[in-house]
């Protein structure tokens, strides 16, 4: 016995399983997730170091990236920047569930911090990334509060942090590449009109003292064939290395990227892959199974929202002081 389609929406097999008749095969291989995740580690690599990784030309690589972005796969290439640096003191990451629109609760968020990411998961959670400045982080208890009737379900929260701050020069730098994060150095060089190897010198370091990292987003919609998750596991302090390597270790085959959180002693956001539910499940218990863990917490991703205004306001602002400085020193020595 069959049925037919209503709408031409739908299509029934043996009666009971349910498939959408726009489902397609993956468009993604294995070569393709490789550079995914070459690139979630470092966006800036160029095509002949990816090449030389997953054992193709520098050509073939290109092709596929720019055949992965126009196809929405690749959603975005970003510069995380610690927040630190701008003046935050705290990242909140929460976990809730909420029958309002999503833009009023962000609007609520945004009186008390500023929203960098926004993670729309299945059976309708989200999961917030919230960066609090300094002198506020007192009034991160009436948070819950101020969000009812929404449900929080868990919030985790994290101290940022940096081993030397950047300057003004580096600021700079970020800047030309918040809009376009794989920028030539040659292309910074000519804009700032300073030499190729000081870009170069000062980004390294940048990377080096944990200033910057550059990542990208991948659109889970755009994935067909593999489910995407967020596995968010709080550790202790002492064994946050080796719970880190165990995973790098043990389950780098389905690891996207390792998300940017700016205290890396109890905290380890991992985005990760997968082509069917079982694995995630088991993927789920072997992290729970490492010594350290204290608590894993994985869902199902249907959406990711980045926002980096806030970045770009800071920033400008700072450079917008240094030249208001420059200029009264200027004024001075002119007397």
């Amino acid at each position: 016995m069959s049925f037919t389609p209503r709408y031409g929406q739908q299509t029934f097999i043996n009666d009971s399983i349910w498939y959408p008749q726009t489902m397609k095969q993956p468009i993604l291989d294995k070569i393709d997730l490789r550079i995914i995740q070459v690139l979630a580690k470092d966006c800036r690599i160029s095509y002949r170091n990816i090449g030389s990784v997953v054992g193709l030309s520098t050509k073939s690589v290109r092709a596929r990236i720019i055949k992965m972005v126009s196809g929405s796969v690749i959603e975005k290439f970003f510069v995380y920047v610690n927040p630190a640096v701008l003046g935050y003191g705290t990242e909140c990451i929460l976990k809730m569930r909420h029958n309002e629109l999503a833009e009023n609760v962000i609007n609520r968020l945004n009186l008390l911090g500023d929203l960098f990411l926004h993670v729309r998961q299945i059976g309708g959670t989200s999961v917030f990334s919230l960066v609090v400045k300094t002198g506020s982080e007192n009034k991160i208890p009436l948070l819950i509060d101020s969000l009812k009737p929404t449900v929080i379900q868990s919030m985790f929260v994290s101290r940022p942090h940096v081993q030397k701050g950047p300057k003004e020069l580096d600021f700079k730098i970020i800047k030309c590449l918040l809009p376009n994060p794989r920028m030539n150095i040659s292309e910074i060089a000519r804009k700032l009109s300073i030499s190729a190897k000081t870009v170069s010198r000062r980004l390294d370091m940048m990377k080096e003292n944990n200033v910057v990292q550059f990542s990208v987003l991948v659109n889970p919609a755009s994935t067909r064939g593999y489910i995407q998750f967020v596995i968010v596991i709080s550790v202790k302090e002492t064994l946050y290395q080796y719970v880190l390597e165990r995973i790098y270790r043990e389950l780098s085959g389905n690891l996207l990227l390792q998300a940017p959180v700016t205290s890396p002693d109890n905290l380890i956001v991992l985005i990760m892959f997968s082509q069917d539910i079982f694995t995630v499940d088991s993927i789920l218990r072997k992290v729970e199974s490492f010594d350290g863990v204290k608590r894993a917490e994985l869902d199902i991703l249907t959406g990711i929202t980045l926002s980096q205004d806030w970045m770009i306001n800071e920033i400008e602002q700072r450079l917008k002081k240094v030249d208001q400085i420059y200029l009264k020193k200027q004024i001075r020595s002119n007397r």
